[in-house]
């Protein structure tokens, strides 16, 4: 896969949505910019699974709510499929 991005005068590229979403990259992500042979890579600076599992563990915890608690509330209705797949960046 290829793509070719612009550097605008302070250095700054955006990386292609398909790419991001491949990568799972996201606003205030974080990488790593290293420079080998006359190239440059860009490679996820994400943390390590077990790292990831214990923040989640952690945060479920925290919550203290048990399974079905309450009832599914129907405010999600509000939000049209296109409004939702345009953010998904599906269409």
């Amino acid at each position: 896969m290829e793509y070719e991005v612009s550097v605008d005068r302070q250095g700054r590229l955006v990386i292609p949505a398909p790419v991001r979403r491949m990568l799972g990259l996201s606003g205030g992500g974080k990488l790593l910019l290293r420079v080998r042979d006359g190239s440059v890579e860009l490679i996820p600076a994400d943390k390590g699974l077990e790292e990831r599992i214990s923040e989640w563990v952690k945060t479920t915890l925290m919550t203290r709510s048990g399974p079905f608690e309450e009832e599914a509330s129907e405010s999600w209705k509000w939000v049209s499929r296109e409004y939702a797949e345009r953010k998904l960046g599906l269409r």
